[in-house]
């Protein structure tokens, strides 16, 4: 959620056959599994990516659904489906379904370039080494679902633009160029008003049906959370529990409140440095600093040479203020990056090279985002405008950002496109049902870090109580994501998708409790590997808590 791509960009925006994927008779199901009247299928196909025997038994699909549900019989979309087979499987235990990358768009990495153990290790200690098994799917218009709906053209504009100084005016128009573009050529293969939480969920109960389990249990993180609020609130009778990880909630209309939001998470990266002593001490003045430093780029862009994945070049990334703000705002929801943001301002500031890399590192991360050929971006436009941009007052939303200072420039820029990204999809508006709170009487627990630069503890804390069965899990010193930074929030997940009825707020503060010492103590030994190599070193002094 509110990753460039699927917010700002596209706003302006050899199968290989291994032994885990066949050491059983059970992967050599009939080929296909039909449903009623045969508008869906899930094809058993050969694991198109790499495995070895330390994998759980995994299962490979294509699921195959009718594009619009009203229309049966017309164009036909695929998606992906990886089953991971328990080791010991518990006939009491329903599989866990992850909903996807979130984004919306984002794809969940099982390219055959991609794939990795991460798709299931990250996720190990809750599903398949506890007795469940895990599904893991790309939704339809993302990564290797087919058609996928990706704006090349943005892509091609982008990797030019970065290497000019634009002005945000003429920024906008290469940008908004691009989305007409792709929206001329995607439009003739595909009903982009198909693709949205509602239509997904839909396709989640079809695949449901097929591999014949009663209940699901639902896994999100981001903005596949709204994807399992909207199942259980359509399909209520077919859901077991839910897990939402930094949760995306339909009642709040985040683009509302873009700008404030925003701006709030700046702060938040600011205070990390500003509240500690120490860092304070070695980075003083820091919001001035950042909001002369945006002033300075906008006025006199900067070239960052950097690298990245997708290029084996060296690529020249012109920096303005305005970029740098949606540089950071994307290094932000990683908390490790918040130790490393007094160091990138200082690094800017200077003119020469020295201090570059925690920018160039961050630059870095951006462009393979907005270079990223499987995120589905044109699905989430498709999103954005059937369920977020009704609801949104584009004028209110506007005349707020006003007052948001030279950290808010990024947004106030971006506002007016939000609309005309809108107005070229030119797909209709959701029911105002899809504005409205799930109050899913199902077990919920919501996972949120109070770093998180999408939505403020306080709004989280708030949407969570229409929820009138849920435990909450808040991880002060968490960005977005907790399961994939704390183990304590996987085990925590884990126990409660195995009993839903047990709070599990004490045993897992005690957890974290003991991992933050452990990364404490882990730090200290690094600090003191680096200074035994220093013949002469200053007195050690306790790293400030980040990271974390």
């Amino acid at each position: 959620m509110r990753n460039f791509r699927s917010l700002v960009a596209p706003l302006i925006v050899l199968c290989l056959i291994v032994s885990a994927c066949e050491r059983s008779d059970r992967n050599r199901q009939t080929g296909e599994a039909k449903g009623s009247k045969s508008h869906t299928r899930l094809v058993s196909k050969p694991c198109w990516f790499e495995t070895d025997e330390s994998w759980p038994f995994t299962q490979c699909f294509m699921m195959e659904v009718p594009e619009d549900y009203a229309h049966p019989t017309r164009r036909k979309v695929r998606f992906p489906v990886i089953r991971f087979r328990a080791k010991e499987p518990d006939a009491n235990k329903a599989p866990l379904l992850h909903l996807g990358a979130g984004g919306p768009g984002a794809s969940m990495g099982l390219e055959p370039e991609n794939a990795s153990d991460w798709l299931w290790l990250n996720y190990a200690a809750m599903t398949v080494e506890g007795g469940r098994d895990l599904i893991v799917i790309d939704p339809r218009g993302t990564g290797m679902a087919r058609p996928r709906l990706t704006c090349s053209e943005f892509i091609e504009d982008a990797q030019t633009a970065f290497q000019r100084k634009l002005s945000p005016e003429e920024e906008a128009r290469v940008f908004a160029f691009s989305m007409e573009r792709c929206y001329s050529r995607l439009s003739k293969g595909a009903d982009m008003a198909q693709y949205n939480s509602t239509v997904i969920a839909r396709d989640v109960d079809e695949l449901r049906k097929l591999l014949k389990i009663n209940k699901l249990d639902l896994y999100g993180v981001s903005y596949s959370t709204r994807y399992a609020l909207t199942y259980a609130r359509d399909y209520p009778e077919s859901v077991g529990a839910l897990v939402l990880n930094s949760a995306v909630f339909p009642n709040i209309a985040y683009t509302q409140q873009l700008a404030q939001d925003s701006l709030a998470a700046y702060e938040r990266g600011l205070k990390h440095c500003i509240e500690d002593k120490k860092c304070n001490s070695r980075y003083p003045d820091l919001r001035r600093r950042l909001e002369n430093l945006v002033q300075t780029l906008d006025e006199e862009p900067r070239t960052i040479p950097i690298k990245h994945r997708y290029s084996k070049q060296t690529y020249p990334f012109v920096l303005s203020g305005q970029r740098l703000l949606r540089v950071l705002f994307q290094a932000l929801y990683n908390e490790n990056f918040y130790s490393e943001l007094p160091k990138m301002i200082e690094g800017l500031e200077n003119s020469g090279d020295e201090g570059l890399e925690p920018a160039q590192k961050a630059i870095s991360h951006f462009m393979e985002i907005v270079l990223d050929p499987y995120f589905g971006d044109a699905a989430g436009v498709s999103h954005f405008c059937y369920e977020e941009a009704p609801f949104v007052d584009f004028d209110q939303a506007r005349a707020s950002a006003e007052g948001t200072g030279i950290l808010g420039g990024a947004v106030r820029s971006d506002l007016s496109l939000l609309q005309l990204q809108c107005r070229i999809w030119a797909i209709p508006s959701a029911p105002l049902l899809e504005s409205q709170a799930i109050a899913t009487p199902a077990p919920v627990m919501v996972l949120h870090g109070g770093l998180d630069p999408v939505l403020a503890v306080g709004d989280v804390d708030t949407a969570r109580r229409a929820l009138p069965n849920h435990q909450w899990l808040l991880f002060p010193q968490l960005a977005h994501d907790i399961i994939s930074a704390s183990s304590c929030a996987e085990k925590a997940a884990g126990r409660f998708l195995d009993n839903p009825v047990k709070d599990q707020t004490e045993p897992t503060m005690a957890c974290r409790k003991q991992e933050l010492a452990d990364q404490e103590a882990s730090r200290e030994e690094e600090q003191q590997a680096d200074s035994s190599e220093v013949e002469t070193q200053a007195p050690e002094s306790t790293a400030p808590e980040s990271g974390q």
